[in-house]
């Protein structure tokens, strides 16, 4: 499998690419709209979303999503490989589980785009920008 021109979600990374960043290091470039050299792996969402206070999840997936659907960084066919240290889920929705601290902890990564991830395989999703 490769990666596909999109937001993919990958537990194990399926390309490599020219460029990492953090989440952190990514979102900032693409709020400030600089230039994102793609195909980019981007490390550590998962993370980001685990540290989160539960009940503040939804709206920081929100703010992303805007920042993501704003930013002139990226063209269509451009590829991001979003790298998570999970499973991906797939029940009514698209989402993750992740580990933390011993527990199961599931984290609805599909609201960060506008259309919902389409599994390709068990570890492979993307979703079109």
């Amino acid at each position: 499998m490769s990666i596909q021109p999109g937001f993919n979600v990958v537990t194990e990374p399926v390309a490599e690419t020219g460029s990492e960043l953090t989440v952190f290091e990514f979102f900032r470039a693409l709020k400030q709209d600089k230039e994102v050299d793609a195909p980019v792996t981007v490390t550590h969402l998962d993370r980001l979303l685990v540290d989160t206070i539960a009940d503040e999840r939804d709206e920081v997936l929100a703010e992303l999503r805007g920042v993501l659907r704003q930013s002139r960084s990226l063209d269509s066919m451009d590829a991001v490989q979003f790298v998570i240290d999970g499973r991906l889920v797939e029940d009514a929705y698209f989402r993750i589980r992740v580990e933390y601290r011993g527990d199961a902890v599931y984290l609805d990564v599909g609201e960060l785009f506008v259309e919902e991830p389409k599994r390709l395989s068990p570890t492979h999703a993307v979703a079109r920008k």
